[in-house]
């Protein structure tokens, strides 16, 4: 086997064990709640909807409207304020912790392997 199938068979190998903890579960399970949760999901889908169009009105050069911006904040405000939105948030939020300490631990290997005199067989 060379280094780089080595490489991809431990990154498949730490997909299934990150899959197991207790953050991808949460994460899992609050996409579930929110998916299911039909108000939740049709707020999520109009903020989506006016945010492009505010994006696409000023990367036309204009201004959007204060009905527009006035909608947006109220519409941002009463998602924010969802119990299963802010249970989303705090998963997402604990997951990208645990990927941030993986990437760091990714970084730390690496360092150590530059340093390292000794010659890995193949």
């Amino acid at each position: 086997m060379n280094d780089r199938e080595r490489i991809f068979e431990k990154a498949e190998e730490l997909g299934r064990v990150i899959s197991q903890v207790p953050e991808f579960a949460y994460l899992q399970a609050a996409h579930r709640d929110i998916g299911e949760d039909r108000e939740a999901t049709e707020m999520l889908n109009k903020l989506r909807a006016l945010q492009e169009t505010l994006l696409e009105s000023v990367g036309r050069g204009e201004e959007p409207s204060p009905e527009q911006e006035q909608e947006f904040g109220e519409l941002q405000e009463r998602i924010q304020t969802s119990t299963r939105y802010q249970a989303l948030i705090s998963s997402q939020a604990n997951f990208d912790k645990l990927m941030e300490r993986v990437h760091q631990a990714i970084g730390e290997g690496i360092r150590k392997g530059e340093e390292s005199r000794i010659i890995l067989p193949s």
